[in-house]
């Protein structure tokens, strides 16, 4: 199977180029998910520079069962041949998984740079007070207006810094399965997304002295690590038991606010314990970025925390293969988030 790659356009002004993009696909009827907040931002630029197309729009405010069945059913009634995604992880999600469903193209316009999703071929779903991910449609391009990003809040840079962070303990995680358990691994994949953890690494105690050029740097990995999941068919160069960690938590408690990127970022300090690397500079790293650290930081209450690291192993239905292994006991896994701190 041939993977197509997607067309990127990742500088100042990046939406002036929709049209460019669009008028070889012979698409007509095009579909435009958005947030309420994401409308405000951008949708009336975004409407104009596709004034030539018959558009619809929808707003969302969640990436669910019942709304991608909805936004899929009315794509069919409208005969939508394009689903465009604009703002964060449920628009961009739910874009993909109804042009999957609808078998048309989909473009993702990131206007938060806070996760790899923009660029992958999964969508994550809620059901009830659960998440689980689902195949996508890996979108024709990406579209990505640095004017835009770099203005979104703080915050959500530094959680998509948390998430590319993330790749240092994924790939321990995949090296461990191939170690103990055979498990097919990718000497490329593996290191390209090691590498992306490196830079933001290597970027923490300078981001800010040219911000523009470090939202710029953080898309590429988060790019780049969405696009690696599509190439290998698989999460392992990018998700590991941090990300595991961060699923389980919102199981435990799924109301709590805390974004995906700040979730795995803490996991990614837990693990890099367990894994007997350098944990201290991932913390320190962490900190740089303003990422929370502790529970009263992330707020999520310790006992959630310590719940969570005891069952995080049991978390995926294929019972992927980590640093977790078969669990570790409950006193220990308290022990562990004293001894760092978290708790």
């Amino acid at each position: 199977m041939v993977i197509e790659l997607p067309k990127i356009v990742l500088k100042d002004k990046a939406i002036e180029e929709m049209p460019n993009i669009i008028k070889d696909l012979g698409v007509n009827s095009i579909f435009c998910v958005f947030g309420k907040t994401t409308y405000d931002l951008v949708g009336n630029r975004i409407l104009d520079v596709l004034k030539d197309y018959k558009l619809e729009k929808v707003y969302v405010d969640a990436c669910d069962e019942l709304t991608i069945n909805k936004v899929t059913k009315k794509g069919q009634e409208l005969k939508t041949n394009l689903i465009i995604g604009i703002g964060g992880g449920k628009n961009i999600d739910l874009a993909k998984a109804v042009s999957y469903q609808l078998n048309i193209p989909c473009i993702s316009v990131p206007t938060i740079p806070s996760h790899d999703g923009i660029a992958s071929n999964r969508s994550v779903v809620s059901k009830e007070e659960s998440k689980y991910p689902v195949v996508g449609k890996l979108p024709i391009a990406i579209i990505a207006d640095l004017e835009i990003l770099s203005k979104a809040p703080a915050r959500f840079f530094a959680a998509g810094c948390g998430d590319v962070i993330a790749k240092k303990t994924a790939v321990l995680d995949w090296k461990l399965a191939r170690d103990e358990r055979g498990e097919e691994y990718d000497d490329f994949f593996a290191n390209l997304a090691y590498l992306t953890a490196d830079l933001i690494i290597k970027n923490a105690n300078v981001y800010e002295k040219n911000y523009k050029s470090s939202v710029e740097l953080l898309m590429n990995c988060l790019i780049t690590c969405g696009l690696l999941m599509a190439i290998s068919k698989s999460s392992r160069p990018c998700s590991g038991s941090e990300h595991m960690f961060c699923h389980t938590i919102d199981k435990l408690n799924p109301k709590n606010k805390a974004l995906h990127g700040e979730k795995v970022a803490l996991g990614t300090y837990i693990m890099s314990y367990l894994h007997g690397i350098n944990y201290e500079e991932i913390r320190d790293v962490l900190i740089s970025y303003k990422l929370p650290i502790t529970h009263e930081e992330i707020n999520i209450p310790p006992e959630v925390l310590v719940e969570a690291l005891f069952q995080t192993h049991e978390i995926r239905s294929d019972k992927r293969y980590t640093i977790l292994r078969d669990g570790i006991k409950k006193e220990e896994a308290r022990r562990i988030l004293k001894e760092l701190k978290v708790i």
